[in-house]
């Protein structure tokens, strides 16, 4: 457990002709990033993700929640959410800006991405070097990402999903059978797509923790005890 309180800061991302919104909490000797990015806006103390990730911060992570779309963008075009190359470009974007911060570019990383950012975070993973340790996908349309991109994933994938009330359950499933990367499948029954039901959250995020913990390089330890 780390001796430091995180330190949380807003902040504006640039990524090719927008400034996305994000919120860093950071601490000196983080273990390691996760950036959290999603298409709807989390990037805010009371949004659902920043409780999602607050079991990464007690566990001595430094996070980053991502919108990845501007205010102005998710109001005039309900479509933008489905345009999973701009997304997939700003994320790849935010990795970068990421690897070139001073207290940030050391770091590991794993991303959490929901709805169609899923299909974005299988696609920058692939792009970014090093690549993510571990990746989370919650309600996630990763079928979006293509087939072939699935199949060449081989960054370890948990994937959550809602119940019967969930219509991104299916098309997540089907995209699930075409990983052939180290993987791992998750339903909440009394989950929803948003995953607005009480307790919901929060046993998405233990599983997840448990997950990048999982794979999280024992080479980080090294590093954060050096």
């Amino acid at each position: 457990m780390s001796g430091f309180i995180h330190r949380t800061t807003e902040l504006s991302i640039p990524a090719k002709g927008a400034w996305l919104t994000a919120l860093l909490s950071h601490i000196p000797d983080a273990k390691a990033l996760l950036i959290c990015f999603a298409a709807a806006p989390i990037a805010r103390t009371d949004s659902r993700e920043f409780v999602f990730s607050e079991v990464f911060r007690k566990a001595g992570y430094a996070t980053l929640l991502v919108d990845g779309l501007t205010a102005y963008e998710e109001k005039r075009d309900p479509d933008a959410r489905f345009d999973v190359p701009k997304l997939t470009e700003r994320l790849s974007q935010v990795i970068e800006w990421a690897q070139h911060q001073p207290q940030l570019g050391r770091l590991g990383l794993a991303i959490s991405a929901n709805g169609t950012c899923g299909a974005a975070a299988i696609k920058a993973a692939a792009a970014t070097d090093p690549q993510p340790f571990a990746l989370v996908c919650r309600a996630g349309r990763m079928d979006l990402a293509g087939a072939a991109p699935l199949r060449r994933n081989r960054v370890p994938l948990l994937a959550i999903a809602g119940g019967t009330e969930d219509p991104t359950r299916e098309p997540a499933a089907h995209a699930y059978q075409l990983l052939e990367s180290e993987k791992s499948w998750l339903e909440i029954e009394r989950a929803s797509e948003r995953f607005i039901e009480p307790g919901t959250v929060d046993e998405a995020a233990r599983a997840s923790m448990q997950w990048v913990e999982r794979w999280r390089p024992a080479t980080l330890d090294l590093a954060s005890n050096g």
